[in-house]
């Protein structure tokens, strides 16, 4: 799992073939753009931030919800059901139980 930015200057984040532009707000897996809402994007790039980390689900909510709820998190469920799908692959984000999620870069 290697997260390079390409060069100086460049915000982007690359996680083995899914690239990152949070200037722009894209995200591509294999050259090809990756229709993503706001969370969705928020959310994949939390994860692509330090791939192979678990990430709590107390953190994700208050780095992408900007909120500290404390009851049910279904919401992160959603997001990454649908993140899921969108990069072709379920085993992109893995979940940890009773832990939270990881980005796991497929080769």
């Amino acid at each position: 799992m290697r997260r390079t930015r390409p060069e100086a200057g460049d915000d982007s984040l690359r996680v083995g073939t899914l690239e990152i532009d949070p200037r722009a707000r894209r995200a591509s897996l294999d050259g090809r753009e990756l229709a993503l809402t706001t969370k969705e994007f928020d959310l994949l790039s939390l994860l692509a931030s330090d791939p192979g980390a678990v990430i709590g689900r107390q953190q994700i909510l208050r780095e992408v919800w900007n909120t500290d709820w404390l009851g049910p998190t279904k919401t992160v469920d959603v997001h990454v059901a649908s993140l899921r799908r969108k990069l072709g692959d379920p085993h992109w984000i893995e979940t940890v139980r009773g832990v939270g999620l990881r980005l796991a870069p497929q080769t």
